[in-house]
């Protein structure tokens, strides 16, 4: 699966987005092969998980503080406490998954932020303009 994160095009990704040495998010399309399924972990700056999704489906949402949307081309994960979007995701087809925007932590606490210009974790590492074949592997984030 080719992934746009921000500007960086990442081709024949698993589509599995790794912080820290385990899998944060899961990005996978539907039987259709348009639909967006994601499976994510939310944390909290201080390492705290909580709210996990397992694909489209809230397996943990702590006071329902994050709400999901989705349509036909993808979908949006909103903090309803902090009023930002967590991750959005848009489909087309034969075009790469966007994530056209993200603002999220791992379990370490790291942030993650994507704009339509660039992708930064933490202080480790910002990418604009990558093109690059991971070769069926996953997304590794910096530690």
């Amino acid at each position: 699966m080719d992934i746009m994160i921000g500007s960086n095009v990442l081709r024949n990704t698993n589509g599995i987005v790794t912080a820290h040495g385990h899998e944060h998010v899961r990005i996978e399309l539907g039987e259709d092969q348009a639909s967006v399924l994601l499976t994510m972990e939310m944390y909290m700056p201080t390492g705290t998980q909580v709210a996990k999704l397992e694909k489209n489906v809230w397996t943990l949402n702590e006071g329902d503080r994050f709400e999901l949307t989705t349509d036909p081309e993808g979908l949006k994960i909103v903090d309803t406490t902090l009023k930002n979007v967590v991750i959005e995701l848009k489909a087309e087809k034969n075009k790469p998954l966007t994530v056209g925007q993200a603002k999220f932590y791992t379990s370490k606490g790291t942030l993650s932020e994507v704009t339509p210009e660039w992708w930064r974790v933490g202080n480790k590492m910002e990418l604009n303009g990558i093109d690059m074949d991971l070769e069926g592997g996953v997304i590794a984030m910096p530690e």
